[in-house]
């Protein structure tokens, strides 16, 4: 979790205006129990009174002004569940509340719940929006970082969702198709990615993320392997141009970058070997190869359509396909995968064709 990140954004003190002390007839039980809340100095003797002061009397006109001292002295003594839970009460009883909600946030943060984190940040959110037209830039990021601290897949797309319908001119708007096309590729929703990605690029033609996003998509469908090879050809035009970004260091751009040109290497040189182009075949897959050693199912993928690419280029009278067709048949029938059984089948043919060893 970046604690650092979202503690700095925590620490601002309270919105709301001091509550006044309330009115109290000291002859009574509940007023007795006031009187000992405001009288105590000892912290631990003043959250006792308070706490049976909630229990004994929750509908007491003054049960507000014992919250507003009850929740930050549970914050303090680390009791963050029941900051949280007095948090909410607060809420109930002032849904405009929002240093009852920023208490509870940072109780959430404390507690280094995400579950919670996430639930009060759409609370401090709410709270926020109750008393101004719009959240300020520091409740914007807190909302921000939750939803994409979260681990919950569904919860992240709800809460960004949100904050894309709440504030579409924020700092992070530009950044949420790209949020969105994430989550959709882990949780398998290609059709909504590549509807996704469509929109995207008619007003960013160039977003390498999305080129690739609808790439990958009729890769894994195999329905049109023009449209794969467009593409991703479309993204290695538009890397050999494109300068690091600003939040990237070199070292991690030139990793990025190393492991997006592989991706579309490879699916551009399947794409192309299944249309019969085998010398564009043969180059992006020799270029993505040293990528995809993580992979084996992919790796020998990669192999077998080099092979095959070699060997048809052989038969065209290349000079050394044959030998580069035997070597990446070899290399493919040395993996597990559902290559494997062909790819030995044609190292045996390749070398009998070939009188080679």
């Amino acid at each position: 979790m970046r604690r650092a990140a979202i503690l700095l954004l925590l620490t601002s003190g309270a919105v709301t205006a001091q509550r006044s002390k309330p009115a109290f007839d000291p002859e009574t039980k509940e007023g007795l129990l006031i009187q000992y809340i405001q009288q105590e100095k000892d912290p631990g003797e003043k959250l006792g009174y308070m706490e049976q002061f909630a229990v004994q009397y929750p509908a007491h006109p003054a049960i507000a002004w014992v919250y507003d001292q009850l929740q930050p002295a549970y914050l303090q003594v680390k009791d963050y569940d029941q900051a949280m839970r007095i948090g909410a009460l607060r809420l109930a009883l002032e849904p405009d509340n929002l240093e009852a909600a920023k208490i509870s946030l940072r109780a959430a943060e404390a507690k280094q719940s995400l579950e919670d984190l996430t639930k009060w940040a759409d609370r401090t959110w709410q709270a926020a929006a109750k008393i101004a037209a719009t959240p300020d830039a520091k409740q914007i990021q807190i909302f921000y970082l939750a939803a994409k601290e979260t681990t919950d897949l569904k919860a992240r797309l709800r809460l960004l969702e949100t904050l894309e319908e709440r504030d579409p001119t924020s700092p992070y708007a530009a950044n949420l198709p790209n949020d969105f096309l994430q989550i959709y590729r882990q949780t398998g929703s290609w059709d909504k990615a590549l509807a996704l990605a469509e929109k995207t690029l008619q007003s960013h033609p160039n977003n390498v993320d999305m080129l690739m996003a609808v790439a990958e998509y009729h890769s894994r469908k195999g329905d049109n392997r023009e449209k794969v090879m467009g593409y991703t050809n479309r993204v290695i035009q538009v890397l050999a141009d494109k300068a690091r970004p600003a939040e990237l260091s070199e070292d991690e751009w030139t990793k990025r970058k190393s492991q997006v040109l592989a991706a579309a290497n490879y699916m551009g040189g399947v794409a192309s070997s299944q249309r019969k182009q085998f010398e564009r075949a043969d180059a992006m897959l020799r270029a993505a190869l040293p990528q995809l050693k993580e992979n084996e199912e992919i790796e020998a993928t990669a192999l077998y359509h080099l092979g095959f690419a070699n060997y048809k280029l052989a038969e065209r009278g290349a000079e050394n396909r044959a030998q580069d067709a035997l070597k990446y048949m070899r290399l493919c029938g040395e993996l597990k995968s559902a290559y494997q059984e062909q790819a030995i089948k044609n190292v045996g043919a390749i070398r009998a064709e070939y009188n080679l060893q």
